[in-house]
């Protein structure tokens, strides 16, 4: 009986250094208990005076929210249950129920705390197990708050494209064309330096938004079907300020590096390298590189794709522009970059196309 228990606890990560000699005074602290289908092994709310290792069967745990109970997780074989309101000497956190029937040995508090007392393997042990709980729930936390503000970020840069002839296409083809021209450009020798993981994720990220400044924009010139007259280019070009003053108020609120990228790209997208852009006529190496891979990507998606003003060009003629353009409205080196890989471009967009 003494060689299964161990057995059986030595696969819990709390007491796998635990030799059987060093685990031999602590087994009549594991208490053999069955519970049945439905039976509820703790209550949420209640004194916490035991924790369960899991022998057979399956747990479920559950918290009351609002108007009833979310269930949180389901624990198998090797799981324990109930140690962190032990040591938080805190009542429980949560309700947990057998789903099945379900066999689990029992350690009672004082005797948890005593084993705690008089061994060093449990306690280095119980240590590790903690630090790395309290890892993996902050990167969880920091994946789901990642998770919600990429989603924000793109449903928001969606609503204004659904103001205009463009579509969520164009803002999945900008996504992976920005992610691909800033992977060839981190390992050329004149953006190694600025470019790296972190970079090629932001840009990712925020390149949907270049154009969110569109949403002031009035009807009458974002969706005229033909070319704009001077003055009301002049109301579109307001496009750019705007979008950079959405993602400075973002910046105010919380410092994200995603933000300051994202204000750089929907201020400068229209500049040129030649100086001849707007809002604010920067050029060559004065306009931020974001901006730059970002004007070449969305130039390259618009002039593939039809719109109210013209047709939508074949890859030899948007290729021809875009290297008659080398220099001019786009960075040099970058154009070589993606006329280089242009295949892998041509790949996004017919993956990707309405």
């Amino acid at each position: 009986m003494q060689k299964n228990i161990f057995n059986i606890v030595k696969q819990n990560p709390l007491f796998s250094n635990f030799s059987e000699e060093n685990f031999l005074p602590f087994v009549d602290f594991f208490i053999p208990v069955t519970f049945r289908p439905n039976e509820i092994i703790i209550y949420e709310g209640t004194p916490a005076e035991k924790m369960f290792l899991v022998v057979s069967g399956e747990v479920s745990i559950s918290k009351c929210m609002g108007t009833g109970q979310r269930e949180l997780d389901h624990l198998q074989n090797g799981s324990c249950f109930g140690e962190m309101a032990l040591i938080n000497r805190e009542n429980r956190m949560a309700t947990v129920i057998a789903t099945t029937e379900t066999k689990c040995l029992q350690i009672n508090s004082g005797d948890f705390f005593r084993m705690l007392d008089e061994s060093r393997d449990f306690e280095r042990n119980l240590t590790r197990v903690l630090i790395g709980r309290i890892k993996n729930t902050e990167a969880n936390a920091n994946n789901l708050i990642l998770k919600a503000y990429k989603t924000l970020l793109f449903s928001l840069a969606n609503l204004t494209e659904s103001r205009d002839d463009e579509t969520g296409a164009h803002l999945l083809r900008v996504q992976r064309y920005c992610r691909l021209l800033a992977e060839k450009l981190s390992v050329h020798p004149h953006f190694s330096q600025t470019i790296n993981e972190i970079f090629i994720e932001n840009i990712y990220i925020v390149s949907p938004m270049h154009d969110i400044g569109k949403v002031a924009i009035p009807d009458f010139v974002l969706l005229k079907p033909g070319r704009l007259t001077p003055e009301e280019f002049e109301i579109m070009k307001k496009h750019s300020s705007v979008g950079a003053q959405v993602m400075e108020k973002l910046l105010d609120e919380i410092y994200f590096s995603t933000f300051e990228m994202g204000c750089d790209i929907a201020h400068y997208h229209h500049e040129r390298y030649d100086g001849k852009g707007y809002p604010t006529g920067l050029s060559g190496k004065n306009i931020p590189v974001s901006a730059r891979i970002m004007a070449l990507a969305d130039v390259f998606d618009a002039l593939l794709s039809k719109r109210v003003y013209k047709p939508a060009f074949d890859f030899d003629k948007v290729i021809n522009i875009i290297k008659e353009e080398k220099g001019c409205q786009f960075d040099p080196i970058m154009t070589d970059v993606m006329l280089a890989h242009i295949d892998e471009f041509k790949d996004i967009y017919l993956k990707y196309c309405d």
